[in-house]
């Protein structure tokens, strides 16, 4: 009785710790991307607006002072930007300044953030009730 009870235990144990590993080590690929995202941090010129397939343009080619990298923001930032235009990303903020040839600054969220994404438990706890207007879109 004694063994079987030790068995059931052990069993028991072992998916608890099997979960617990799980949980706190992998990072689903989509809410890591996300992390990615929010956490990076560049300010370049806007040097292209393209499109991966035959579609309007959603990603935008950036120059930084060291670096040329391609990125796809939120759709409105690349609605918005036009070649020439600036484009800075305050790391570990889901927001980015996209500065117009003349001067005029717009403040837009970054990425998109679905209420599943903000409440997973890989998601930084200290960001889930920041950016509320990225998931307004969620509701």
């Amino acid at each position: 009785m004694k063994k079987a009870l030790l068995s059931i235990l052990v069993i028991v144990l072992f998916f608890l710790l099997v979960d617990f590993i799980k949980a706190n080590v992998s990072v689903p690929r989509g809410i890591q991307i996300k992390i990615d995202e929010i956490s990076s941090e560049y300010h370049g010129v806007i040097s292209d607006k393209f499109a991966v397939r035959n579609t309007n343009p959603t990603h935008l080619k950036i120059i930084t002072e060291t670096d040329v990298i391609e990125i796809s923001p939120n759709q409105k930032i690349v609605e918005l930007a036009e070649i020439g235009d600036s484009l800075i990303k305050p790391a570990n903020e889901n927001f980015a300044y996209l500065k117009k040839q003349n001067g005029q600054l717009h403040k837009i969220f970054y990425t998109k953030l679905s209420q599943k994404t903000r409440n997973h438990k890989s998601f930084p706890k200290e960001w889930t009730e920041n950016w509320m207007e990225s998931s307004e879109w969620d509701k």
